[in-house]
């Protein structure tokens, strides 16, 4: 039974082309480097400073760009690559601006907006809706990315200066003589304002994802309506699209789960979808 089991698992990756498997564990593996990095990260910042710190947070977000592009080149995408590079995105970033608080308290204020899109996004996700990244946030992440490797590097300055003076360049003292905490505050107002507009995008298309059983149910009419009423209507409706969400349909077993979490095709098919398409499938007529 298990050679049969193990003989269908060979022919299903065969379809992806021979090399599927140790190409998923590949761009999987770089992500985890990323994960591995928000621990990493740490004792570097402490034992190493600043300069180090720099070099590893590059190296570290750099793999967030191999791994999407390996992940699309060697068409092995997946649900499992995606979240995982979700988490690892968050932590990491999350970690490195704590560092870097520590430095220049305005650093806060980015993990306080960080938090803040992370929980409209899973609320969003609760509600059935697709919290997809979007292009604002996608470029958001870019800038918060150059941020974090720019403001380590002004605090790293002084050991770079020393060096150069070493090797006899003294060029860029000038440069390297700025106030570290006012480069890397200028550095991190961009990120605020970008967060704050991502934050609000990712919102309002909550909103508009919430509001379709509303736009689809409400019959337009002329009456005026006071606030409160319309509160309690929209309340209603919204548990009427989570009862919906359910109506037809029946957890997938522990089997199916993890196939559909690594399956390449069923995340093409399904990544617009939402975190729900991997959990749940139709009811089969005739099984009820």
């Amino acid at each position: 039974m298990k050679k049969e089991k193990l003989i269908n698992i060979t022919k299903e990756e065969n379809k992806y082309g021979p090399n599927h498997l140790r190409n998923q564990i590949l761009v999987n593996l770089i992500t985890a480097i990323r994960s591995l990095g928000t621990i990493a990260i740490i004792p570097i910042f402490y034992s190493y400073g600043a300069l180090a710190t720099t070099l590893a947070a590059a190296g570290f977000f750099l793999t967030d760009f191999i791994d999407g592009y390996l992940a699309r080149k060697l068409h092995v995408e997946s649900f499992f690559g995606s979240l995982l590079d979700a988490v690892s995105d968050k932590s990491f970033g999350i970690v490195c601006l704590i560092l870097l608080s520590t430095l220049n308290p305005i650093f806060l204020v980015i993990i306080g907006l960080e938090l803040g899109i992370f929980a409209i996004n899973y609320n969003s996700l609760q509600r059935g809706n697709n919290a997809k990244s979007s292009l604002a946030g996608k470029a958001k992440t870019v800038l918060l990315a150059a941020s974090i490797v720019g403001s380590y590097f002004c605090y790293a300055a002084p050991t770079l200066k020393e060096i150069l003076n070493y090797v006899n360049i003294s060029s860029f003292n000038k440069l390297l003589e700025l106030n570290p905490q006012l480069i890397s505050t200028i550095l991190a107002i961009p990120v605020i304002g970008a967060s704050l507009y991502v934050a609000h995008d990712y919102a309002k298309t909550a909103q508009v994802q919430d509001e379709l059983v509303v736009s689809e149910e409400i019959t337009p009419t002329k009456e005026k309506r006071s606030l409160k009423e319309i509160a309690a209507e929209k309340k209603a409706l919204l548990q009427k699209k989570k009862e919906l969400l359910k109506e037809g349909k029946e957890l997938k077993t522990r089997s199916e789960i993890i196939h559909d979490l690594f399956d390449t095709e069923f995340y093409l098919k399904h990544r617009d979808g939402g975190i729900k398409k991997l959990l749940y499938k139709p009811i089969k007529k005739g099984s009820e």
